[in-house]
């Protein structure tokens, strides 16, 4: 499989990420690997943390957190999912599937890794993914935080009689936009979204792995698979995940925020199937946009540190 390296100057002097990249090798399922990276700050006996970003972000989104979690004796793991940040970047837009990036998660943290009683936080396309690899793997997990995501099913027992999904056209008109602008710079869109003003630093953080349109095509293709339609095969693939999660009792927090323009009501999808998740109200953050981490850094980092200290109380 043919694949671009983000040259490492990209990333020398970043705002606020000091932090060394790691790496793993996946399958590119041709025969050859693939390098993901991955953040790995704090002490190695902590307990596993391992935060899983969405698009059009990358390990970057977590950098205010990840130094919370490693002050409070975490294990804070932050990785780039294949084709975004500084993991390798397959060039062509069919290389990457939701299914191969979940394959991709589960080699990288369950095999190569071989984390067991780890938490897990994820956001945005991170929630369909993560969730995935963990429905095989729930032996290996203590914890989960969701945060402005869902996972969006279809039964495949179900007929079919409509062919868009409801309130799919505004998603429908970003995916024609991005299919046909080559050159989409998603970090001014991702400034333009936060409520807070981004620095321009902060938006060179999110642009850094990218130097040319060459190096997009993962991001660009996330945006070709959201499921506008129902016979996107994602749908069915989730369903099957939410089934195996019906067993996830352990402690599940929905942390949203109230001015998410994407998913907003996301924990829905998961609070009727999980029990985990159906125990614990969510919580909603006041002032934050889709991307929290950006808008109100603060105020989420003490939730998740309030949750995950909750548990080592309960189990002491």
């Amino acid at each position: 499989m043919e694949f671009r390296r983000t040259p490492d100057e990209c990333f020398e002097n970043l705002a606020g990420y000091p932090f060394a990249p790691n790496y793993v090798d996946v399958s590119d399922f041709e025969g050859g690997t693939l390098r993901m990276n991955y953040v790995d700050e704090g002490p190695r006996d902590g307990e596993p943390v391992v935060m899983i970003h969405g698009n059009p972000t990358w390990s970057y989104m977590w950098r205010k957190l990840i130094p919370v979690l490693a002050d409070a004796g975490y294990r804070a793991i932050a990785i780039d999912m294949i084709g975004m940040g500084r993991s390798d970047k397959p060039t062509k837009m069919s290389d990457y599937t939701i299914d191969r990036h979940e394959k991709w998660v589960k080699e990288a943290l369950f095999e190569k890794l071989n984390l067991t009683n780890a938490h897990f936080i994820l956001h945005d396309w991170g929630g369909i993914i993560g969730l995935r690899a963990i429905a095989d793997h729930q032996d290996r997990v203590n914890s989960i935080i969701m945060s402005n995501t869902g996972i969006p099913v279809l039964d495949p027992s179900a007929p079919i009689k409509k062919m868009a999904r409801p309130g799919a056209g505004m998603l429908r008109a970003f995916q024609l936009y991005v299919r046909y602008k080559k050159n989409w710079q998603h970090w001014k869109m991702l400034s333009k979204i936060t409520k807070s003003d981004m620095t321009s630093e902060d938006v060179a953080g999110f642009a850094a792995p990218y130097p040319d349109k060459t190096y997009l095509t993962g991001n660009r293709q996330f945006t070709q698979m959201l499921p506008t339609r129902n016979d996107n095969p994602i749908l069915v693939e989730n369903w099957h995940a939410v089934e195996k999660l019906k067993a996830f009792e352990k402690p599940f927090l929905n942390l949203f925020s109230d001015k998410d323009q994407i998913a907003p009501k996301g924990h829905n999808t998961v609070r009727p199937a999980i029990p985990g998740a159906q125990a614990i109200e969510p919580i909603i953050l006041k002032g934050g946009s889709h991307f929290l981490l950006e808008d109100i850094p603060e105020a989420y980092a003490r939730e998740v540190i309030r949750f995950l200290d909750g548990q080592k109380e309960a189990t002491a």
